[in-house]
């Protein structure tokens, strides 16, 4: 978590637009932080949570494979870029498996934006077959929310109300180096 990911997505995105490629961007439904786009943040201490949106790109919202299907035919895009894919369920990589078999020698770019471990330092969700399947990881870090000295690659869950391994909220959650980091009990 804030290391920068949707940012980084955006300004892929962006330069795609700039090279006319047609883009479809998703994210899954159960994130509700940003309605209807992708949105990156900065550093904001007079706003109540810390952080502002400082830049977006509008982002269609999916729950299944289908839905996926249906907007890829509709759209037929030369990118397509998938948020936050850590919440989706098994039947992203099969269909992502399912779509880089289709497109063959064709141009097809598919930009997937995650987290890779959750708040206990386990993989998260489908992300390890995503990477797997990738042709290309960037890991990216962020500044220790903690001691403010070294790169976080670990999210410390500081809030909320459940030990689920999915609890959505940037308030809940800050960036840790693995020394500050601390297992939840």
């Amino acid at each position: 978590m804030f290391s920068g990911k949707s940012e980084e997505l955006i300004r892929r995105l962006k330069r795609a637009t700039y090279a006319d490629q047609n883009v479809l961007i998703v994210k899954p439904v159960k994130d509700t932080r940003t309605e209807k786009k992708v949105a990156s943040r900065r550093k904001n201490d007079k706003s109540e949570r810390g952080f502002e949106e400082s830049d977006s790109f509008p982002a269609h919202e999916i729950n299944s494979a289908q839905e996926l299907a249906d907007l890829i035919a509709q759209h037929r895009p030369d990118v397509l870029a998938i948020d936050e894919a850590q919440f989706f369920e098994e039947w992203l990589p099969e269909q992502i498996h399912e779509l880089l078999g289709k497109r063959g020698n064709s141009v097809f770019t598919i930009i997937i934006s995650g987290l890779d471990m959750d708040h206990r330092t386990k993989p998260y969700g489908i992300m390890p077959q995503l990477m797997a399947m990738a042709d290309e990881v960037i890991k990216l870090t962020a500044v220790c929310f903690a001691c403010k000295k070294r790169p976080a690659n670990l999210t410390c869950k500081t809030g909320g109300s459940s030990d689920k391994q999915t609890e959505i909220g940037s308030k809940i959650y800050g960036a840790r180096c693995r020394i500050c980091h601390e297992l939840p009990e």
